[in-house]
């Protein structure tokens, strides 16, 4: 479906104050002031969504939630290796190199720090449209965008052709970027742009 302006203005909105929903939790977590800009949001079409993330091939660290509730769908949090690694090392106050790909607390570390950021974000979409969200219990995956983006088609139920995309950068350690997509189902953007008035 096409995003109009407007519509694309009051996402942006919603994501800046998720991002500062997140920033505060992560802010509590690091002991440190943590701020998080919000420089991109764009609506894109589901097929173009894997090179928007960026190479296919490329492995990321992945934070995956299924949403739940009356606009459901999946949502996403990509974070570039580089991007994770310097963010498990302030988490454990280390210089040490983590091996993200069987390293266990640095996994649980990133799906905690995930759950944050999906979740705050969710609750800024429930806060905005007064539809309630409810994360599941966040996955993670190290492996190439190509291979994640797979895995969720093969799930149950049918996708918008639609994603919302959310870029953000982390200041506060060294710069950390990731990238927050959102998948509706079928039917579920249309209800959150309807909630909101648009």
């Amino acid at each position: 479906m096409e995003i109009n302006q407007m519509q694309l203005d009051a996402l942006r909105e919603i994501g800046n104050i998720g991002s500062g929903h997140a920033a505060t939790a992560l802010s509590t977590m690091l002991s440190r002031r943590i701020e998080m800009s919000i420089p991109e949001v764009k609506a894109i079409e589901f097929e173009k969504a894997p090179m928007v993330i960026g190479h296919l091939e490329v492995p990321q660290a992945v934070i995956y939630v299924k949403v739940e509730g009356d606009a459901s769908g999946k949502a996403v949090f990509f974070f570039p290796l580089e991007s994770a690694e310097i963010l498990v090392q302030a988490l454990f106050g280390s210089n040490e190199s983590f091996n993200l790909f069987d390293n266990e607390m640095a996994q649980s570390a990133l799906k905690e720090v995930g759950n944050i950021m999906v979740s705050s974000f969710l609750i800024a979409l429930t806060e905005f449209s007064g539809i309630p969200l409810q994360p599941s219990v966040p996955a993670l995956a190290v492996d190439m965008v190509g291979a994640i983006f797979d895995a969720i088609l093969l799930e149950d139920g049918i996708l918008e052709d639609t994603v919302l995309f959310i870029n953000t950068q982390l200041t506060g350690i060294p710069q950390i970027e990731g990238k927050f997509v959102f998948l509706p189902d079928e039917g579920s953007l249309i209800k959150l742009l309807g909630a909101l008035g648009l």
